[in-house]
């Protein structure tokens, strides 16, 4: 049984040393998030639809001081990119709480709070939450370790597919790799690694592709899935 994660956007501008502490108590995994992306785990490149084939977390919390608009596109280019969390555990924590401000969230089932937030009614909202876990369900795994520079000569095959494909790493760590290769691999694609001198590693998840002038391609892949 694993612990509970929670993914705390910060928009705010503001510490929310309290709300991390709290989640922390009740047992979570807590990521707070900073920088502008959808998701801290599977979308750091920017990728327009979710490539994960597993749940990134259990809870969302958005947090904001002003009256823009970042937790409410967050969560709408989420339900776009096809995010594997039920809304109904999402929630948007806000200074003023502006109900015209929410009218547009197209993913339906997100609660919102005021600032402050009322202790009783946020914890009967994660409990709730709760309700919906499974927690021998397996989340995807962070990139913590750093990736040092390789070239080494691997060869993979894709999933279904009888042919081997020749690549060169360009730098590679216990939970990824980065490939060059002449084949146009696609996000999400899974790739069966041939080669043995990458520590016993047998098969990675095509997390982004870029293509270069000379006609090959650079993918990330990870393996820690």
């Amino acid at each position: 049984m694993r612990k509970p994660r929670v993914v705390i956007f910060n928009y705010s501008g503001h510490s929310q040393y309290k709300l991390t502490e709290l989640f922390r108590n009740y047992g979570y995994e807590a990521i707070t998030v900073m920088e502008p992306v959808s998701c801290p785990v599977y979308d750091q490149n920017g990728n327009k639809t979710c490539p994960g084939p597993v749940l990134c977390c259990d809870i969302m919390v958005a947090v904001q001081n002003s009256d823009k608009r970042e937790c409410v596109d967050l969560f709408n280019r989420q339900l776009q990119s096809g995010c594997k969390l039920t809304s109904r555990n999402k929630t948007i924590i806000t200074r003023r709480l502006v109900r015209d401000q929410f009218d547009d969230i197209n993913a339906g089932g997100i609660t919102i709070f005021g600032k402050p937030i009322g202790s009783g009614a946020f914890e009967a909202w994660v409990k709730d939450c709760e309700s919906r876990m499974d927690l021998t369900q397996r989340l995807a795994v962070l990139r913590r370790a750093n990736r040092d520079a390789s070239r080494k000569q691997v060869r993979f095959r894709l999933l279904g597919v009888d042919v081997d494909v020749d690549a060169q790493t360009v730098n590679v760590s216990s939970c990824g790799i980065c490939l060059k290769t002449s084949n146009p691999l696609k996000r999400g694609q899974v790739l069966h690694f041939k080669d043995q001198s990458l520590a016993g590693v047998e098969e990675g998840i095509v997390r982004w592709v870029k293509k270069l002038e000379d006609e090959k391609h650079l993918a990330g892949v990870t393996f820690c899935v």
